[in-house]
């Protein structure tokens, strides 16, 4: 395998943004500049300087139909992939990613995926309840897939097996699954509020649903792309005074992983 160098990666990553977006635009499909991002796109015209990754959102049924497409054309040279249609894949949100590249990251079991892009379904919610029980669900997903790492303390590890010990019983598959049941309980439709159950910080991904009605276009890397209008008040919540840029220690990268070609 040879590895991705970090500008390499962007390149790929904004390749495949630009496939979905052009499969959206094809089969009227709504999406969203996401996250770190949309922040970037607002902020920077582009990635975060020392972001590598990108995310979108999709409203439920929009995120159904884009799942349900996509891997009809089996020529692509993209997949997407979600637990449903993978059982080795244990993220409760979708992918879409590169064939011919893996990505390795370290602190988890080993990937099915190459070099990829997210997309977090925007479900309706009408109790903060759910919102708590999904990210619950999310964190007992990342502590079963967690392998042991020497940055590791002893009291750490110990938790970590006494908490996977705990979570034997239950399978991946049928927490993600719980976690669907959940965030889908509610039309998106027909809902005031709006949430992204696939972040661990679920109860704070609140937002009236009003702040993706209408989009508006943003730069990203050169190019357009759909953003909310309501994206004030999306970055707000996410991250307060956006605009305004963290200390230097915290200007690093919360992902630990190497990109490969096959």
């Amino acid at each position: 395998m040879q590895a991705i160098g970090i500008e390499e990666l962007k390149k790929i990553q904004k390749e495949i943004l630009d496939e979905v977006v052009a499969f959206c635009n094809t089969h009227n499909i709504r999406y969203f500049l996401a996250y770190g991002t949309l922040l970037g796109a607002i902020r920077h015209k582009g990635y975060i300087p020392w972001d590598d990754d990108i995310d979108i959102h999709m409203p439920r049924p929009d995120y159904e139909r884009f799942i349900e497409l996509y891997n009809r054309n089996q020529e692509s040279n993209y997949r997407v992939i979600t637990h449903e249609l993978d059982k080795q894949y244990k993220v409760p949100f979708a992918k879409i990613y590169r064939k011919g590249t893996l990505v390795r990251e370290f602190m988890y079991k080993p990937s099915v995926f190459g070099v990829y892009v997210d997309i977090f379904p925007l479900d309706g919610i009408k109790s903060k309840w759910q919102a708590y029980v999904c990210g619950q669900c999310i964190r007992c997903m990342y502590i079963k897939t967690m392998i042991f790492g020497n940055h590791q303390t002893l009291a750490r590890k110990a938790r970590l097996l006494a908490t996977k010990m705990i979570l034997l019983p239950f399978s991946s598959h049928f927490i993600l699954n719980c976690m669907k049941f959940i965030s889908t309980r509610y039309d998106y439709e027909k809902c005031e509020q709006t949430c992204s159950f696939g972040s661990r910080t679920a109860t704070k991904e609140i937002l009236p649903r009003n702040v993706f009605e209408d989009c508006i276009t943003v730069t990203f890397e050169g190019s357009e792309y759909s953003a909310p209008k309501g994206y004030d008040r999306y970055l707000t919540q996410k991250y307060g005074n956006y605009m305004q840029l963290p200390p230097e220690e915290q200007r690093i990268s919360t992902h630990d992983s190497q990109a490969y070609k096959l």
